[in-house]
């Protein structure tokens, strides 16, 4: 297969790897970023991110919007469409074109159907999303969880990269976990893996909008640090507004990121003992709020998880950022090209 790749240009040879001491020196590939472009996207709770890169994963174009009508689900998706449409017309010429579009969405996703099953925060259920973005676009569309992409995403060209034991921790309206172990995404028996956000931390905790009561996306996500400041100063704030209060050195802003901090450590403490990965990334759009989030999370999973002094796991932030869900999902446009039969 690699043989064939770098024969139809696909793929380009870059020079041989450091010796392991055993065996040939290994030889460093890349994809050859001039021959195609990829389309990946993000549709969060309020936004949609369309962006088009190279096979390289370099940015060539992005676009958002702000999504016009979250409670009609038909509308959004067209919404997406048009937005991909414009993106695609303006591509780059190249031998392959535009090769597909991988989606990322925030939820449980049936990824080998392209079926949305369960959208809690959108309001979406049992949604057949590529089929209806193949007939639109007519491009082949892949579909995954908003957390696998971005774990797919940092692993292969972010904080991630070259480490196989990793998770990918999505801090949004929700919570969302990408697991990684031994190189292999884990999907889990219906490929649903991950709800990490839906873990009880109170069972007579707040309701979700899972429907169950004190999930841990209740005490430690972007709409619960909205919660902790509304409690603490009585006002109702954004989430951007809430960073750039603690950024500023507001104590209630601070004090909000933290108390939600201190719950995400106590929830990452427990995938550390129970996974064992190198790695915990966090990302999404806490990139604001890192440094305090990041030392916080830090600190609580060294207190608290029981593997930590004899194999520790770095925590870290999103080297892709607010990118993360969109390059992952181009990502796994990638590899159902290349793995495929046509090539």
């Amino acid at each position: 297969m690699v043989d064939e790749l770098i024969s139809e240009n696909y793929v380009l040879e870059l020079g041989q790897m450091p010796s392991n001491g055993v065996g040939r020196r290994p030889v460093q590939l890349q994809f050859n970023p001039s021959v195609g472009s990829v389309i990946g996207v993000e549709l969060a709770v309020d936004f949609i991110k369309v962006l088009l890169l190279d096979l390289s994963a370099h940015v060539i174009a992005s676009h958002e919007e702000a999504i016009q009508d979250t409670q009609n689900p038909h509308e959004v998706i067209r919404q997406m469409s048009s937005m991909m449409t414009s993106v695609i017309a303006n591509a780059p010429a190249s031998p392959l074109g535009v090769i597909g579009a991988g989606i990322g969405i925030p939820g449980l996703v049936d990824s080998a159907r392209g079926i949305v099953l369960n959208a809690p925060n959108l309001g979406w259920k049992n949604i057949e999303l590529c089929s209806i973005l193949e007939e639109a676009l007519q491009l082949p569309v892949v579909l995954d969880n908003e957390a696998n992409a971005g774990a797919m995403g940092e692993q292969l060209f972010g904080a991630g990269k070259g480490v196989a034991n990793m998770v990918y921790v999505s801090i949004g309206t929700g919570i969302g976990t990408g697991i990684i172990l031994n190189n292999q995404l884990i999907r889990g028996q219906g490929g649903i893996a991950g709800e990490f956000g839906h873990m009880t931390i109170d069972r007579n905790g707040p309701k979700c909008s899972c429907g169950n009561h004190g999930c841990l996306e209740t005490y430690a996500s972007e709409k619960a640090m909205i919660e902790h400041f509304q409690r603490l100063t009585g006002m109702r704030q954004p989430f951007t507004q809430i960073a750039a209060l603690a950024a500023s050195g507001d104590k209630n802003a601070n004090l909000a990121i933290e108390t939600a901090a201190n719950y995400l450590g106590i929830g990452i403490a427990s995938l550390v003992n129970g996974l064992n990965p190198a790695l915990v990334v966090i990302g999404n759009r806490v990139g604001p709020t890192a440094d305090r989030l990041i030392e916080t999370v830090d600190n609580t999973v060294r207190d608290r998880s029981f593997t930590e002094p004899y194999s520790p796991a770095s925590i870290r932030n999103s080297s892709l950022g607010h990118l993360a869900c969109a390059i992952g999902a181009a990502s796994l446009v990638l590899h159902e090209h290349f793995s495929g039969p046509h090539v």
